[in-house]
């Protein structure tokens, strides 16, 4: 994939046991580098997440999880942090 003229992109994660689905978006930045967010939950799920943590939440981006080089580098990333993150919050 080209990636540098994109402007953004979108990780997805699917698991077809239990059919849960969500995605992240990546956005070019200034550095050449890509920015990927997550906005998939509710404000107040949101804030639980990821509070006390060291992130930021953006009002219109999501939280800024991570910085990546490439799409395949962002899926990876992704598919880890819901596995190790998103879901053990979901399931609690």
């Amino acid at each position: 994939m080209i990636e540098k003229n994109y402007g953004h992109w979108h990780v997805d994660y699917y698991c077809e046991e239990t059919n849960f689905y969500t995605t992240a978006t990546g956005f070019w930045n200034d550095e050449g580098r890509w920015d990927v967010f997550f906005n998939e939950l509710e404000a107040d799920k949101m804030y639980k997440l990821f509070d006390g943590l060291d992130y930021e939440i953006d009002k219109d981006f999501g939280v800024l999880l991570f910085k990546v080089n490439d799409f395949n580098n962002a899926h990876d990333k992704f598919t880890k942090w819901v596995e190790n993150v998103l879901l053990p919050f979901l399931e609690k």
